[in-house]
């Protein structure tokens, strides 16, 4: 599981300037990645341990897509007394679902033109 958290933590990081670590906190807390379709992200509470400082961890699951890429996640995320959210740490993060995409050139496209063809 550590070397597929590295490699979508490079990935998100090359690509959308994003970390996994931001990406799951912000998805629990209910906030858009900025990444536009490329990166969906559901998830449902599943728990919630509060602490006698005014903080607690609250466990979470979900999916989490990358660009056609499923993976299934479950996390816990630290909120302290002041509302600041962490995340604490990342149970489980294995790819659940992939498909692969091939763009094809258009029929009767610049080629055909050129043959006279269109």
């Amino acid at each position: 599981m550590r070397d597929a958290m590295e490699r979508l933590d490079a990935y998100l990081g090359s690509c959308f300037g994003l970390s996994l670590e931001q990406l799951l906190a912000d998805a629990t807390a209910g906030a858009a990645s900025g990444a536009g379709p490329s990166i969906q992200c559901v998830c449902d509470p599943v728990g919630c341990f509060s602490y006698e400082d005014g903080g607690r961890s609250e466990q979470y699951q979900g999916l989490l897509t990358v660009e056609g890429l499923t993976y299934r996640f479950r996390c816990a995320v630290f909120v302290d007394g002041g509302g600041a959210r962490f995340l604490e740490t990342i149970g489980e993060l294995e790819p659940v679902r992939w498909g692969v995409r091939v763009a094809l050139p258009r029929r009767g496209g610049a080629a055909a033109a050129q043959r006279g063809t269109a």
